[in-house]
């Protein structure tokens, strides 16, 4: 194996920056399924996780024998690629036909063997997607939520008794009880941390007024969110970085292979705060994007998604065919001089001075899966690390898929990563059909143990997912709520008869997943805009120019049906619980043309699933919430009947008279009424400004006519104000913006004390 020609910094950065510019117009192609027809017969037969409907196996994976490549250190080196551990039921159908296509609905992935299999699968199938840009970008959409008490450490210390969440503080507002989501504010009850930018702040909150006891500057990453157990804080600050290469375990050589490269890298900063000086004590990179994050009883599960970064890449030197036709030759013949460690993800963990304490490969290859299509030359990582005693330096575990990702849902055993599955138009012109929709592939991981996250099997469904709240496990069946649009438009607004939504049922077993159920005929021409999963019950928004609210009966997942139908102007972009029959929905209101207005909040009665009302509505014309996109962001204390919700209002008026708001509004939802109870807000008084100009008329004799002055005026914005995050701690609300912390009063909600952030 020769190795490609040594490129020089300047000219590696040349390529990237050119490849950028040029990568809306290169678009890597997926292979056809039917080049693995011609591979040779297979070698080693894959492990095979399978569920419903298997496909047969791929070729590529088992014929891979002999690539030239190191093995995996954890795999000896006498040991076949793989073992067959399944039965698997063959289809009878021919490939390609309608039958097969139907009874393919769960797409089984296998497992690698050896670094060999691995290295052959990818330079085999990224040989034939390369381009005269390389295998071009990721430029995928991301998603940027049921109320419960999380894992938190009640021991007693500092001479207070064990606190209780939901009772003497709330938690954050996650999906499912027990299973905490990283957000910008978290709670013990006796300390408040919050993310500002790209700084922690730790504050007492024990005594009358809140003390800051230390802010804890993470250098130049931008902080997304944090994760608080016990007197750990996990700080997710992501950032484009370098991750230098480590020595393999056993390994000599000063690196692994790839030489170090720039790209997006997920950081996760580990802060003690078990001394009187909170201080940052490990930081964890792994080479990709941030997808989701869950922590369950001390154990973090990490989702991450990688490209391979560090392929210097050739570029065409001039704009002709010929140019790209060397330049991908020239991509061939770099593809093919390769070794795994190009194409897997890397790690680097390094203690409080910055110095590497472990490194290399995040994932071995024999925990390496691959789906029966190719799904580009990208890796779905699942990292699963038991922080309760050494935190990030505990026991760490990696899964990996060779895929996208997009959407994480976590329920009490398991774990969920969506990712969207697109026909290549070059290929398919319009799909596997005239028209065919787009289709949502789910891999579910087994989250019972606390060293791993293994993989149990996939399934694809019709449309795709709008968010984490489209899924929703219950009672060994997993609910998934999709949306159709053409292979062409996947987001669609402006509807049109071939958009439809669906909730299918899926069975789980130790096999994986298989549909039992499908409902559909949801919102014609509409798209999901909210998802709710109560126990039997589904509430599904969809809009276009109306709100349709949907009531599902679920309780017999080979039937679900809709039950009741409620139509209103605007919609609802997320739905809570609030007991006693009634669902609460934060949207927009809208024009009966479908043109939103501002922040609408319902009240819904549903305790007659066929009638669906709404029995109290509040809006805020020119109104904007978090909430609409980030359910972490509500709060609603039921001991006190209260909804709190980030706002932001710019009123209609072109004067500029009313001066905008921005702060968190406290809405009373006891009984059947929504009542505003107290507007809270962190901005000084708004300025002013106002600018005056006319028209002046030239005429050809050179004389001049003015016109008269028009006034233009508007109010400076005080962004760093927004409300970011709330909370309850003993009689107190907190509301955190990247400017302050301010605490309330939870009887009288008027301000108690105002704790300004220092730079």
């Amino acid at each position: 194996m020769t190795n490609p020609p040594k490129r020089t910094k300047t000219g590696r950065m040349l390529a990237v920056l050119v490849a950028v510019s040029l990568l809306a117009a290169a678009c890597a192609s997926d292979p056809s399924d039917s080049a693995a027809d011609e591979l040779p017969p297979d070698t080693a037969e894959p492990t095979t996780a399978t569920s419903a409907g298997d496909a047969e196996p791929d070729p590529d994976v088992a014929d891979a024998a002999g690539a030239g490549t190191d093995d995996d250190p954890a795999s000896a080196p006498d040991e076949p690629a793989a073992e067959d551990l399944s039965e698997e039921t063959p289809s009878s159908a021919e490939p390609g036909t309608d039958e097969a296509d139907t009874a393919v609905t769960a797409a089984a992935l296998r497992q690698f063997g050896e670094c060999d299999a691995v290295l052959s699968y990818v330079q085999e199938h990224a040989a034939q997607a390369v381009g005269p840009w390389g295998l071009g970008g990721d430029f995928g959409f991301d998603e940027a939520l049921e109320e419960g008490a999380i894992a938190v450490d009640t021991q007693a210390d500092g001479g207070f008794g064990p606190l209780q969440p939901g009772v003497d503080y709330s938690t954050s507002n996650v999906q499912e009880a027990g299973i905490d989501e990283p957000h910008v504010l978290k709670t013990d009850g006796r300390r408040i941390v919050v993310a500002s930018e790209n700084r922690v702040h730790v504050v007492d909150v024990t005594g009358p007024a809140p003390v800051l006891v230390a802010t804890v500057d993470v250098g130049d990453h931008w902080i997304s969110n944090l994760l608080l157990h016990g007197d750990r804080v996990l700080v997710f600050a992501s950032q484009w970085d370098v991750i230098v290469p480590f020595a393999e375990p056993g390994g000599t050589d000063s690196g692994i292979g790839p030489t170090s490269s720039w790209g997006p890298t997920t950081g996760i900063v580990e802060i003690d705060l078990s001394g009187a000086t909170p201080h940052v004590t490990r930081r964890l990179d792994i080479e990709g994007d941030y997808v989701g994050a869950r922590l369950t009883d001390g154990v973090l599960r990490l989702v991450t998604r990688s490209r391979p970064r560090a392929i210097p890449w050739a570029v065409p030197e001039t704009a002709d065919l010929a140019a790209q036709e060397r330049a991908t030759g020239a991509n061939r013949d770099l593809i093919a001089s390769t070794t795994v460690d190009d194409w897997l993800p890397r790690f680097a963990l390094s203690d409080a001075s910055g110095s590497a304490t472990a490194g290399g490969r995040l994932v071995a290859c024999d925990s390496v899966w691959v789906p029966p299509h190719y799904a580009g030359p990208g890796t779905l990582s699942v990292t699963t690390i038991d922080i309760s005693s050494d935190g990030l330096d505990g026991p760490m575990d990696t899964s990996s898929i060779m895929s996208d990702g997009s959407t994480v849902y976590a329920s009490p055993e398991h774990l969920y990563v969506t990712t969207t599955r697109w026909h290549d138009w070059r290929l398919e012109p319009a799909g596997p059909g005239d028209g065919a929709p787009v289709e949502t592939e789910v891999h579910m991981f087994d989250t019972t143990g606390r060293a791993t996250s293994n993989y149990v099997g996939s399934a694809s469904v019709i449309g795709t997912v709008l968010n984490q709240y489209s899924m929703s496990e219950h009672e060994d069946h997993l609910r998934i709520a999709t949306t159709t649009a053409p292979v062409w438009q996947p987001w669609r607004t402006e509807g049109g008869p071939e958009s439809e939504s669906f909730v299918t049922m899926f069975a789980l077993s130790t096999e994986g997943l298989s549909e039992v159920g499908q409902v559909g005929g949801l919102g014609i021409g509409e798209r999901i805009f909210a998802v709710r999963y109560l126990g039997d019950i589904a509430a599904v928004v969809t809009f276009r120019q109306v709100d349709p609210l949907y009531l599902l009966d679920l309780s017999d997942p080979s039937a679900p049906a809709v039950r009741g139908e409620l139509k209103i102007t605007g919609y609802s972009a997320y739905l809570h619980p609030l007991g006693d029959d009634l669902l609460l929905g934060v949207g927009q209101e809208a024009t009966d043309e479908g043109f939103t207005v501002g922040t609408q909040v319902s009240l819904f009665d549903i305790a007659d699933l066929d009638r669906p009302e709404r029995i109290a509505q509040w809006t805020a014309p020119g109104g904007h919430s978090q909430v609409e996109f980030n359910a972490l962001a509500f709060l609603h204390w039921q001991p006190s009947n209260l909804a709190v919700l980030p706002l932001n209002q710019h009123p209609f008026d072109d004067s500029g008279n009313e001066p905008p708001f921005l702060g968190a509004v406290a809405l009373d939802t006891a009984g059947t009424e929504l009542t505003e109870r107290a507007r809270l807000s962190h901005a000084d008084p708004p300025l002013r400004k106002c600018r005056e100009s006319r028209e002046i008329i030239v005429r050809p004799d050179g004389t001049e006519q003015p016109g008269p002055w028009e006034r233009y005026c508007w109010f400076d914005t005080d962004w760093q104000a927004q409300v970011t995050a709330s909370a309850v701690v003993g009689d107190r609300l907190y509301l955190a913006s990247h400017k302050a912390l301010e605490s309330v009063s939870l009887e009288s909600l008027e301000r108690v004390a105002l704790l300004r952030w220092t730079r």
